[in-house]
């Protein structure tokens, strides 16, 4: 560059020339994408897949809460419990494929206890089992067999007090 051309260099901050100001208001644009997430709020809640607390899902809960009392088993303080997390269907007990989900669990607790070098296996909960077993008699009694042949080898303990 020469040096001429240097020194003609405006030096500080200077005006934004009028053709690229910006000069546009954002509050319409602002109102709409705010109208958008706001529709969209309120249609997921409407189509968010609750479970069914109604009077088949209270009649199952019923019928749940007094195979587990006969059963022996511990009971929520309220049948709401049972009708508003298990619905019509069993919710996630029946959703997970059989016994996957309580065999997790258990191997997790066993694979704990062999990895600290105890060399023992945690004791297994009858009631948890039982309780697991019951939910499925009344909300998915098709897969009452397999479960009850996959726990069939599992030694099981009465811990509750």
């Amino acid at each position: 560059m020469p040096a001429e051309a240097i020194s003609n260099i405006p030096v500080g901050e200077h005006p934004i020339p009028e053709r690229h100001a910006f000069h546009h208001d954002n509050r319409p644009l602002m109102m709409i994408i705010a109208a958008l997430v706001l529709s969209l709020l309120v249609v997921s809640l409407i189509a968010f897949d609750q479970p069914n607390n109604n009077s088949a899902a209270k009649a199952k809960a019923v019928k749940l809460e007094a195979l587990m009392r006969r059963e022996g088993l511990p009971l929520p303080t309220s049948l709401s419990v049972f009708s508003s997390s298990l619905g019509t269907n069993g919710g996630v007990v029946c959703a997970a494929s059989g016994y996957n989900l309580t065999d997790a669990i258990l191997n997790q607790q066993n694979s704990a206890a062999s990895g600290a070098k105890t060399g023992s296996v945690l004791p297994i909960e009858k009631a948890v089992l039982n309780g697991q077993l019951a939910i499925i008699q009344v909300y998915c009694p098709a897969k009452e067999a397999a479960f009850i042949k996959h726990f069939g080898g599992y030694k099981l303990y009465d811990l509750t007090p």
